[in-house]
């Protein structure tokens, strides 16, 4: 398992929902690199912005042009 932090490049307004730059989440994936991680784990990723802000990131915002990710 690695452990990645998530976090928004830019802030933007969704479904009456506003997503401010700088929301950052951390999670542990079973996939191994950053780029897998923005195809095979988005469910992983709005889960955790789920968990923590309560929001639903929708998977058309979860790329390289909406998200910066690292793996820690």
């Amino acid at each position: 398992m690695a452990q990645f932090s998530v976090k928004l490049k830019n802030s933007f307004n969704h479904k009456g929902t506003r997503f401010e730059k700088g929301m950052e989440v951390e999670l542990l994936s079973k996939q191994t690199s950053a780029p897998n991680l923005l195809s095979a784990g988005k469910q992983e990723i709005t889960d955790a912005f789920q968990r923590k802000y309560g929001v639903t990131l929708e998977g058309v915002h979860i790329s390289i042009n909406y998200l910066e990710v690292t793996k820690l």
